[in-house]
């Protein structure tokens, strides 16, 4: 169990979790049975169940689906083509929330979708360390071992084979590739090898790995951004690859890199990682580096003390300080906040972070109000799309969880009602009529009406 799902535990105290339960009705069947580009003839079949009664905001890469993880089930709402509601069909007109009902003991679900693309692929970690992937397939990120186009796709869960079965311990998803780092402290990647983010050497879009690649051993801890991963290792360092646009990588470079590279700036950081693999948000690390992320130009690092640096673009707010040039922009440097913070979600060109005090601050692009809603730097309302170049704290209190898609922001409340702002397109803020809502508690099976914000 993570830190961020034990705080959610001690949070909710004694509300009661109902996991969705699948009965002798019927189930959704895991195999594929045929490698045809944009075909699965998999049968879905809709499962009894009881509704859960509390979701847990997680981040994806999506334009236009949402997804939250309730009793080790993965909920998808929103656009659900190429078969992404994980039910058998290729595309589910339905954007309401659905369980994916042949996938259970889920305890980390992400997204991979490119700039261009409405569709993507999920990933998703199961308790037993299993990996599984349904979606597009486009460029091999299933990791399944092959693809057949840019059609391809598979809409029902596929088990991803690591080398010698080993357990995996963290899962992440970037544009259009994925990684994951096994108990071991091995890092593997998958899907597009454009800008080196498959870490193979490539920097090619259709020459990265269609199944697990090894990039790195003896890793502490794996933290992925937009076209971007950092390894945490043992030896207390840190490296990275692929696309750093604005000095997002916090090594204050603008290349592409395909293979991975010491970040001196960051390791400075890295004290006390020497320790066995672990997961972002475990509560046993003692690392001083417990998170890093990024937006598309911008990078955040979050230390064990719940300081977070900044560091890459300074246009649209994204760094969240001021900064007087671009070579002071791309510095890593901290961001002033009242409280310390626990966990930070990377949007297209915003962040979110939550804090010890169960509250939430945002700051960067707030075009589709996914920043700071509509909310202005003094708590009032008017802000309107000016984005925010410094934290402004959100009107939500209680806050147990944040995350969130591209322009989409979410934060779950101890009391389990989940609540977004930002973007609404195709549904993906359920309940919500905008195409830019702000601060709207999404109709979820489970969820009273008194319950809401």
């Amino acid at each position: 169990m993570t830190r961020r799902t034990r705080r959610v535990a001690r949070a909710l105290g004694a509300i009661a979790v109902v996991a969705v339960v699948a009965t002798a009705t019927g189930g959704v069947l895991l195999s594929d049975t045929t490698t045809a580009a944009y075909r699965d003839t998999a049968t879905a079949v809709e499962n009894t169940y009881t509704a859960p009664a509390t979701y847990l905001a997680v981040s994806s890469q999506f334009t236009a689906t949402s997804a939250a993880l309730s009793g080790g089930y993965v909920w998808v709402w929103g656009y659900k083509g190429y078969g992404m509601a994980g039910n058998g069909k290729e595309t589910e007109p339905d954007e309401g929330p659905k369980p994916v009902f042949g996938l259970a003991g889920v305890t980390k679900v992400v997204g991979a979708s490119d700039l261009s693309e409405t569709y993507g692929t999920f990933g998703a970690l199961t308790e037993s360390g299993e990996v599984y992937t349904w979606g597009s397939n486009k460029l091999g990120r299933l990791g399944i071992g092959s693809t057949s186009g840019n059609r391809d796709y598979r809409a029902t869960p596929q088990k991803v084979q690591f080398p010698g079965n080993e357990r995996v311990i963290d899962l992440g998803s970037m544009r259009a590739t994925m990684a994951a780092m096994t108990e071991s402290g091995k890092v593997y990647t998958w899907g597009s090898g454009q800008y080196g983010q498959a870490g193979n050497g490539s920097t090619s879009e259709g020459r990265g790995p269609n199944s697990p690649y090894l990039v790195m051993e003896n890793a502490h801890s794996m933290h992925v951004g937009q076209r971007i991963t950092w390894v945490v290792t043992r030896t207390n360092q840190v490296y990275w690859w692929g696309r750093s646009y604005q000095g997002e990588n916090g090594a204050e470079t603008v290349v592409n890199n395909p293979n991975p590279e010491l970040i001196r700036q960051m390791s400075l950081f890295a004290e006390g990682c020497d320790g066995p693999p672990v997961a972002v948000d475990d509560p046993s690390d003692t690392c001083g580096i417990q998170a890093i992320t990024s937006s598309r130009q911008a990078g955040a690092l979050l230390t064990k003390s719940g300081t977070v640096f900044t560091f890459g673009n300074r246009s649209q707010g994204q760094i969240g300080r001021p900064a007087a040039n671009t070579t002071e922009a791309r510095k890593i440097r901290q961001v002033v906040l009242p409280a310390a913070v626990v966990q930070v979600s990377a949007g297209n060109y915003h962040f979110t972070v939550l804090d010890t005090s169960g509250r939430v601050w945002g700051w960067g692009d707030n075009a589709s109000w996914q920043a700071s809603g509509n909310i202005r730097p003094n708590g009032q309302t008017g802000q309107g799309t000016t984005d925010a170049a410094a934290p402004i704290l959100l009107p939500l209190r209680n806050i147990i969880a944040v995350g969130g898609s591209r322009d989409t922001s979410y934060a779950t409340r101890a009391d389990s009602v989940l609540i977004g702002w930002g973007a609404g397109n195709d549904g993906a803020i359920a309940g919500s009529t905008e195409r830019r809502a702000s601060f709207t508690p999404l109709v979820l099976p489970g969820i009273r009406e008194t319950e809401v914000y």
